[in-house]
This record gives structure tokens, sequence and C-alpha cells, in this order.
């Protein structure tokens, strides 16, 4: 089972430069509950890894820092390899163990931002390629 059969979710991309302030605009404005966060390498924006509300809550809000100075770079402490549809999902499963991560980024073919798929999602997917595999006899 691959990656390429769970549904990316729908992201928006920000700059690891951008403020935490900013990035709570852009998922308020999006309705998104987590960004990814891109780097600039030979001048083209490439995923550095995952932000997402709970850690905006839990890293900024919860210790009382300034949204407005910390970059979202400052929070991105673990920049996890993004997922692509030829991945194995117990391979991205580990690794978003690994990154201890909520999210990864999932890039298509030609190497773009599809979107996130979080470790619920392929958990999920897990469940359900199992229950197809192995249906319960009356």
């Amino acid at each position: 089972m691959h990656v390429g059969i769970v549904p990316p979710r729908r992201t928006a991309c920000i700059d690891r430069e951008s403020s935490v302030a900013q990035a709570c605009r852009l998922m308020r404005e999006q309705r998104l509950g987590e960004l990814v966060v891109t780097e600039n390498l030979d001048g083209k924006p490439v995923p550095a890894g995952v932000v997402s509300a709970r850690d905006i809550v839990t890293r900024i809000i919860a210790v009382e820092l300034d949204p407005a100075t910390v970059t979202i770079g400052d929070i991105l402490w673990i920049c996890a390899r993004p997922a692509t549809p030829a991945d194995s999902v117990p391979d991205t499963v580990e690794r978003l163990f690994a990154s201890g991560s909520d999210a990864l980024a999932v890039l298509d073919f030609s190497g773009k931002v599809a979107g996130v798929v979080s470790l619920d999602d392929l958990l999920v997917a897990l469940v359900s390629a199992g229950a197809r595999a192995h249906p319960r006899i009356p």
C-alpha cells in the first residue's frame, strides 16, 4: 500500500521566515489546521516541514511568546522529508513517528506540494486495507 492511495488534505505553503502571526492569519483565511513550511533552495521554495495549529498553541501561545516576532522556522523543530505517492504507508508512518510531527507534506510526481497527510489519515488507510484484505466471516 502506497501513500498515493491516501487522499492528501488541502494545504497552503508559508516561508519559514514568516511570523507565527502571519501563519495564523493564513490558517484562518484558508480554514486550515496545518501549513507546509518552505525554504528557498537554489531560488526555489522546497518543503521543510509542516507546522500545525497545535504546534502554535503549545510552543508559542502556551508559553506566552509573541507570535508577531517568532518565525515559523523557529518552531519547525524537525524537518521531515516530504512523502511521495510512491512511498509505502508503513514507512511513512514510521517517518512520522520518528519526526514527532503530526503530518507530512505530500509531493506529487512532479515534485510540487499536493497537500498534507497526517498520521490519522495513514492509520485509517491501513485499517481500511486490512478490513478489505480480511473480511469478517458471519
